[in-house]
C-alpha cells in the first residue's frame, strides 16, 4: 500500500476548481461529471506492477524507471432529493478529488440545515491494483497479483456550520496472492514472510479548513493521519502529513493545485534489510481548465501535471511518479 497514494496523485480528476464543491443542489434531479482523456506516466517502484514488462530484478536495490500511456476515465453521478436535502452518489466526489482522495464511493449525503452536510458511504477501488506478489524475489520472473480494498466512510462537511471538514475511513486490504518474502525464506531458511504480509486493515482521518476569498479563490489546508494495521508487522505503519489545496475559478479558465508533505513510520524493521522503511513523502499537482470549449458551456478542456516522491531509509522502498494528462470534462 505504500506506493498506491503516490502513484495515484496524477489521477486527480480535473473538475476540482468549481465553486460550491460540496453543496447539494436546490433542484431535484441528476448531476455530476464525466471525464475522458489520456495520461503519460513515468514511475519508479519495486512494488507496483501495473503494465511493467520488467518483472525480473537481480538485486534489492532502488527501482528502475518505467513509462506507460493509459486512458484517463472518471465519473461522479448523483441524484438529489431537493425537498429533503438528500443526495445519493456514486463515483469519485468533487470535494474528495480536490483533497487527493481517489476512492470510489456509493453512499448518501444529508444536509442538516446550518450544521453542515454529513455523508456515509461504502468505499472501494473500482479496478484492482496490480502489485508484485513477491516484490523481494530476485533472479526470477515475478508474478503480479490484484490488491482489492473495501470499507466504509463517514464524512462531515462544514462541521457545525463552520469551515471545517472532516472524514474517517476504515477499509480492509486483500491481496489475491500474497507471497512477500517467500523466495527469500526458501533460500535462506528464514521465516520472514509472515512479517511482510500486506493484508489487513487501513484507517485514515482527515481534517481541513477552507478559506474562500474574492475573485473565486479558495485555500484549504488539511491534516492527514493514516494507520495501516496489516498482518505483517514490518508492513504496518503510521502516516502523518500536511496538505495545502489552492483553487481559483474564473469565467473562462480555472486552476487547482495541491501540495503534500508527510512522514511514514513503520512499526518494525523489515527483517530482510534489518531496518525500518521509514520515508519522507512529497507530492505536488496542478490542473488547468479551459471552460466552454467549442462554445459548449458544460464542456471543459483539462491539463494536469503531477509529481510525487517517497524517499525511504531503505532504497528498495523508494518511489517516484510523474504524470502529464489531458482530457475533456463534461458537467451535467
Amino acid at each position: 500500500m505504500r506506493n498506491l497514494t503516490l502513484l495515484g496523485l496524477g489521477l486527480l480528476a480535473s473538475h476540482a476548481a468549481y465553486a460550491d464543491l460540496g453543496e447539494i443542489p436546490r433542484q431535484s434531479g441528476w448531476s455530476g461529471f464525466l471525464l475522458g482523456g489520456v495520461s503519460a506516466t513515468s514511475y519508479k517502484s519495486n512494488f507496483y506492477a501495473g503494465d511493467d514488462n520488467h518483472s525480473r530484478i537481480n538485486d534489492l536495490g532502488s527501482p528502475d524507471s518505467e513509462n506507460k500511456l493509459t486512458p484517463l476515465i472518471n465519473a461522479d453521478i448523483r441524484y438529489t432529493f431537493a425537498d429533503t436535502r438528500t443526495q445519493i452518489f456514486l463515483g469519485n466526489l468533487i470535494q474528495d478529488a480536490i483533497r487527493f482522495d481517489f476512492t470510489q464511493q456509493f453512499g448518501l449525503r444529508q444536509e442538516m440545515g446550518d450544521k453542515g452536510i454529513v455523508a456515509t458511504s461504502l468505499v472501494f477501488n473500482a479496478m484492482p491494483v496490480k502489485l508484485w506478489s513477491d516484490p523481494f524475489a530476485t533472479g526470477v520472473d515475478r508474478s503480479s497479483t490484484d490488491l482489492k480494498s473495501k470499507g466504509a466512510r463517514f464524512a462531515w462537511d462544514k462541521i457545525w456550520g463552520s469551515n471545517f471538514n472532516g472524514s474517517i475511513t476504515a477499509r480492509s486490504i486483500d491481496m489475491d496472492d500474497e507471497q512477500s518474502g517467500q523466495q527469500y525464506d526458501r533460500i535462506h531458511g528464514t521465516h520472514y514472510a509472515s512479517m511482510l504480509d500486506r493484508n489487513g486493515k487501513m484507517y485514515d482521518m482527515q481534517l481541513s479548513y477552507k478559506w474562500t476569498f474574492a475573485d473565486g479563490q479558495a485555500l484549504e489546508p488539511a491534516l492527514i493521519y493514516k494507520q495501516a494495521n496489516l498482518d505483517g508487522s514490518a508492513e504496518s505503519f503510521e502516516n502523518t502529513g500536511l496538505q495545502l489545496t489552492y483553487a481559483k475559478r474564473g469565467p473562462q479558465w480555472s486552476i487547482v493545485s495541491n501540495v503534500y508533505a508527510g512522514k511514514r513510520k513503520y512499526d518494525e524493521a523489515n527483517p530482510i534489510f534489518g531496518q525500518r522503511a521509514d520515508a519522507d513523502e512529497f507530492a505536488i499537482n496542478g490542473t488547468f481548465f479551459w471552460h466552454s470549449l467549442f462554445g459548449v458551456k458544460p464542456l471543459s478542456a483539462t491539463f494536469t501535471l503531477s509529481y510525487a516522491n517517497a524517499s525511504s531509509d531503505i532504497g528498495f522502498y523508494d518511489t517516484e511518479a510523474s504524470r502529464v494528462s489531458t482530457g475533456l470534462l463534461y458537467n451535467f
